[in-house]
């Protein structure tokens, strides 16, 4: 398979920043993250013998989400925009160890910093 088959690459829409609050935002982190991610944790767990189906990768990534939160110190259940910007940061880090090509993670993470970016 191809790089560019492998990781999907997520775009944000006019529509996502509508009534944009920090909860909102940990929201599309989480798609955005799920997109990008979901082959390299699909192949993961198939490595691993685990079950690959959608709602296993999905609950995978959201764990490594939560773990991103922890490591920095923050509440996963109350975002705010400081807490989200340390977040990517970490995501950014461990899709790097995880072989994401640097355009991949810097694509998102553009992505994700323009939500972030309009938060109060």
């Amino acid at each position: 398979m191809q790089e560019k088959e492998r990781f999907q690459r997520w775009r944000l829409k006019e529509e996502d920043l509508k009534d944009l609050n920090p909860a909102k935002a940990k929201d599309l982190i989480i798609h955005c993250f799920y997109e990008a991610q979901k082959e390299t944790f699909a192949r993961s767990k198939q490595t691993l013998g685990l079950r690959t189906d959608e709602a296993q990768v999905f609950a995978s990534v959201l764990s490594a989400i939560k773990l991103a939160f922890k490591e920095t110190g923050e509440d996963f259940n109350n975002p705010t925009k400081k807490n989200l910007t340390k977040v990517v940061e970490v995501l950014g880090r461990k899709a790097t160890s995880w072989g994401t090509p640097r355009d991949i993670i810097e694509y998102h993470r553009g992505q994700i910093m323009r939500v972030i970016g309009e938060l109060k």
